[in-house]
């Protein structure tokens, strides 16, 4: 078997790392930001209305949470400016049910308004941010400018047009928390949408695809059911995905003689996964596993998994394991190969012909 694993290390390319052995963990930080836009209509109209009133903008989602406006046209006790808050909505304000449901405290928010020229863009001199990062909660769910912009200044910006002008409000949250629900074989496992879409294209395709849901404390969250892949497995594969190495022990209960069938198991079965969520590198570690433990037992799951995957290296060692005297014969006798030509008669006997030539 010295040719297989030469052509195998040689296809390696420096991609795996050395024995020793370093534990890792990640504390996972990200910024998730949202924008709305909120039109006044009726300028003129707002000049002339009572001291204490106000009006607070419909509903809207931005970066996780539901969010709300409130526009206040006679801000401070001159009454010569425009107040502008950000407030914290109710889980399910503007749902049209009827049911309201206090979210609880946000993830650190900062935000900003801009007024907007005519064509969309923010105006710098006229762009306020509240830079404390802070929370939002029962007892403060509401922050922003006494005096956003005077009335002066808003006449003289060349914003208002047909009577009306236009506010960004930019909301940015750092986010630490999971936002992906994952349910695998009945169970479920959560993650960081950014990463597992960072690093496979198959999970970002699969989240622009997947369902919304709310959370407690209005974030929302996408909802993903993987078939095909056991619970085990895919949580090794969610583990190599944050920290780029396997778990350092497969948990598995049974006799300590049965942890090299189940390491192979687990092998293979990452093997495909890896294969599924195109990531290669993990596809190549478990190739050498597999590589490393061929004998009688293991050698027609391991020749089937790379028939299926296209795993040449591990499809010429096995080959090669094979052709030696008596293997072939001895293997046609394990339980694995009978499994294997009763599920996959057309791939079996394939080998069996690349095998006779």
């Amino acid at each position: 078997m010295a040719s297989a694993a030469s052509a195998f290390a040689a296809r390696r390319i420096a991609l795996l790392s050395g024995a020793h052995r370093i534990s890792r963990s990640s504390i996972v930080t990200r910024e998730v930001t949202g924008q709305h836009n909120l039109t006044i209509s009726g300028y003129a109209a707002t000049r002339k209305v009572p001291i204490d009133w106000t009006a607070t903008s419909p509903a809207f989602d931005a970066a996780g949470y539901r969010w709300r406006i409130k526009y206040d046209p006679n801000g401070n006790s001159w009454n010569d400016s425009i107040s502008l808050f950000l407030e914290l909505a109710d889980d399910d304000d503007g749902a049209g049910d009827g049911r309201q449901q206090q979210q609880q405290e946000t993830e650190p928010v900062q935000f900003g308004f801009s007024l907007l020229d005519q064509a969309g863009n923010p105006v710098p001199e006229h762009t306020r941010w509240f830079w404390e990062v802070g929370y939002f909660n029962g007892a403060s769910r509401s922050k922003g400018f006494q005096r956003f912009i005077s009335w002066r200044d808003l006449e003289e910006s060349g914003c208002v047009k047909d009577d009306s002008f236009t506010v960004r409000c930019d909301i940015t949250v750092k986010k630490q928390g999971m936002d992906v629900v994952i349910d695998v074989g009945g169970e479920t496992f959560e993650a960081h949408g950014w990463l597992l879409a960072a690093r496979s294209p198959v999970f970002e395709a699969e989240l622009l695809a997947a369902p919304k849901e709310k959370a407690s404390g209005g974030v929302v969250r996408r909802r993903v059911e993987i078939g095909g892949v056991e619970p085990k497995v895919f949580k090794a594969l969610l583990h190599f995905m944050y920290t780029d190495e396997l778990p350092s022990k497969i948990e598995e209960e049974g006799q300590e003689e049965q942890q090299g069938a189940v390491e192979v198991a687990m092998a293979q079965g990452l093997l495909a996964a890896a294969h599924r969520y195109k990531l290669e590198r993990l596809k190549l570690i478990c190739e050498e596993m597999l590589c490393q433990r061929i004998d009688l037992d293991t050698v027609a799951g391991s020749l089937a998994v790379a028939e299926q995957h296209s795993c040449d290296a591990l499809k010429a060692a096995c080959v090669e394991f094979l052709s030696l005297p008596g293997n072939l014969k001895a293997a046609m006798e394990t339980q694995g190969y009978q499994k294997i030509k009763a599920n996959c008669p057309v791939m079996i006997e394939l080998i069996l012909k690349q095998l006779l030539v």
